[in-house]
């Protein structure tokens, strides 16, 4: 790439793996990569910062960019937005980027993935759960989002947690059969229930195997089994209420962006939270990743307004992709 270009990132970083991406001045995406979790309150600094180092220099490598070439960086991670964090991020990016350099957490940049920066709501069910509103005066709102020990309901996490201990609770002849039992023994290569607490007390990270046992779940309550369906509908309350409190925050009605693994695929589970959303929001399902929506950031952090034409292009190159 030649020095006069100039290129922008954005990152998505949550519970369970961060995507980064460079684009230019007219939204076309020139280098994707993908990483580890970045998220400071679930794992160690230094990690978090490696990760971050190794994408940011992954994607320069792929353009054959420098750093000074770079016009904006947003970062846009879990829990970046507390104050501790931000300072660990200042102290390691800063001195590289400078005013360059923009902090936000994966909710502002889910919002913005759906609605370009305008007014809205987010709701976000992936590894862990939350809602995220900006007004039109740019006043912003957060219900929720408190981590897997105080919060987070209806996340990955917490159907992967009731999933495992139903099936705990059926093998001890304290809680109904469920088809849970012979899926999760499956998923995991297990041959007795027994099994999980190994499983679970020995992993590295046991809030990302936990959301990760979510997946079982959902195809628990899609094939009729009744616990299942029962936590389905639970979870779907439970984000549901979440959005509700948020838009009654924002304060008018406003479009409400479903994000996350277990909102932006079709399952029961998004179903349900859109039938308890009904006539109160007007929900939308991006068709891009939430990293699109750091690029964002990042393009309007330097002045640039996201028209037509830059929408379109930072949507294109995501196309049959999946959404990330």
């Amino acid at each position: 790439m030649q020095s006069s270009k100039r290129g922008w990132i954005g990152m998505d970083g949550g519970g369970s793996k961060t995507v980064a991406a460079l684009c230019d001045e007219q939204g076309r995406v020139l280098a994707r990569a993908h990483g580890d979790a970045a998220n400071v309150m679930s794992g160690p600094w230094p990690e978090v910062e490696r990760t971050l180092r190794e994408l940011i220099g992954e994607l320069l490598r792929q353009c054959g960019m420098a750093a000074e070439q770079v016009a904006a960086v947003c970062l846009g991670l879990a829990g970046a937005d507390r104050p501790e964090t931000t300072s660990l991020l200042r102290g390691a990016f800063g001195p590289r980027f400078g005013e360059r350099l923009l902090i936000d957490n994966d909710a502002a940049v889910a919002l913005y993935a759906g609605t370009w920066g305008e007014p809205g709501v987010v709701l976000i069910a992936g590894t862990g759960s939350i809602a995220y509103g900006m007004t039109k005066e740019g006043v912003r709102h957060r219900v929720g989002g408190w981590g897997y020990l105080l919060g987070d309901e209806g996340s990955g996490f917490d159907l992967g947690r009731s999933a495992l201990a139903a099936v705990l609770r059926a093998y001890d002849g304290r809680g109904e059969s469920t088809m849970l039992t012979e899926l999760v023994l499956d998923q995991f290569g297990l041959r007795s229930p027994a099994e999980l607490i190994q499983l679970v007390y020995g992993a590295e990270n046991p809030r990302k195997l936990l959301a990760e046992a979510s997946r079982v779940l959902l195809i628990a309550a899609e094939a009729g089994d009744t616990l299942s369906r029962r936590l389905v509908e639970q979870a779907a309350a439970e984000l549901a209420a979440l959005a509700l409190a948020c838009l009654k925050r924002v304060g008018e009605r406003q479009p409400v962006v479903l994000a996350g693994g277990l909102l932006t695929a079709d399952t029961l589970l998004r179903q349900r939270v859109i039938e308890r959303l009904g006539a109160h929001a007007d929900t939308r399902i991006p068709a891009h990743p939430p990293v699109v929506g750091a690029l964002v950031m990042a393009l309007r952090h330097t002045g640039i307004a996201i028209d037509r034409q830059i929408r379109d292009n930072l949507q294109k190159n995501w196309m049959g992709s999946g959404r990330g």
